[in-house]
Formats: structure tokens, sequence, C-alpha cells
């Protein structure tokens, strides 16, 4: 029988197999193998070692919470992987911060087109439940910033150098806003 961390892992891939995306997308990764490489990086311990703070490492890997820790790092990543090819987002990084002591600080993404929830880290408080995003809100943040964690992710789930793509992903927005002669 799979363990809960399998389980969240297929809901993920049912997710993306099933998406309504704009005709003029194509991925530059496969996103059902996108998703599986970023669960079994996850759970990679030379993945997690410098990437993610060491105090909580040990309860969390007792408890099989491998997508614990991961979830901006992986939002963001996600975030630039997959973009139209004029560098539009369509998907956007959501953030809740713990203003209350709720015991929560979360990220996840954000359809653009049509607001679908994509969390690749849904499972990471320990249940394979629905994590209550109307309740808490959250707010949408930028994706332009620099994010090494996210970079080192990046390099060693075998996506190569995130650095450079958040850089192309730049160039094609701003060819935008520049004059056609």
């Amino acid at each position: 029988m799979p363990n809960k961390y399998e389980i969240a892992t297929q809901r993920l891939i049912q997710q993306i197999q099933n998406l309504n995306l704009p005709a003029e997308f194509h991925a530059r990764y496969d996103m059902v193998q996108t998703v599986r490489d970023f669960r079994r990086a996850f759970s990679d311990p030379m993945v997690r070692d410098g990437i993610l703070l060491p105090k909580y490492e040990q309860a969390r890997m007792a408890q099989e919470r491998y997508s614990a820790g991961f979830c901006g790092i992986a939002s963001y990543t996600w975030n630039h992987l997959f973009r139209m090819p004029n560098g539009d987002e369509i998907w956007r990084l959501k953030q809740y911060r713990n203003s209350e002591n709720t015991g929560y600080n979360h990220v996840w993404l954000e359809n653009v087109y049509d607001g679908e929830i994509l969390d690749l880290t849904y499972d990471q408080f320990g249940d394979v439940g629905v994590f209550p995003y109307d309740k808490l809100g959250g707010k949408f943040v930028d994706s332009n910033f620099e994010f090494r964690r996210a970079y080192t992710f990046a390099e060693r789930a075998g996506f190569g150098d995130l650095s450079q793509i958040v850089f192309e992903n730049m160039l094609h927005k701003l060819a935008q806003y520049v004059p056609r002669r």
C-alpha cells in the first residue's frame, strides 16, 4: 500500500494531467515528470542538505513529511520553469504569512487564467487533505527576485541553472515593452 507521500504525489500528477492551459503555451519540461522529479528531490538527503534549516530536519524525516520546507522553493522554481513564450506567468506565487500565530507560513501557486491552485507541497503539514487556502487568504507576491536556495534546489534536482532561466524570463518580459520599428 502506498504511503501518504506517494498518494500526494499521485494526486498532484492527476491534477497536472487535467490542467487547462492556453493553446500557445509550450512547456520547456514535461510537467508530470517535473512533479515526479520535485517530489523525488524533496526526499533526497543530498538535495535537502544546505537548502533546508537543519533544526527541523529530524522531525520531518521521521514523519516522512518530505515536502515540508520546500513550499516557497518549489513554487518559485515551477513559476520560472513554466511560463508563456513571452515570459508571462501562468502561475503566480501566493503567500500566507503567519500574522496571528496560526502555525502556518505557506507559499503555493495560483493559475493566472482560471484561479486553480497548484500546491506542490500541500501535504507538508502531515495530512493529505485540503489546505485551507480560502480561509487563510494570502497575497500574491512578485517572483522577480534572486532566490539562491531555489537555484540550488533546481541544480540538485537536475534542472540546471535556474538563475539563467529567471534571467531569460525577465528578458522576455522586457522585450514586450521595447518599441518595434
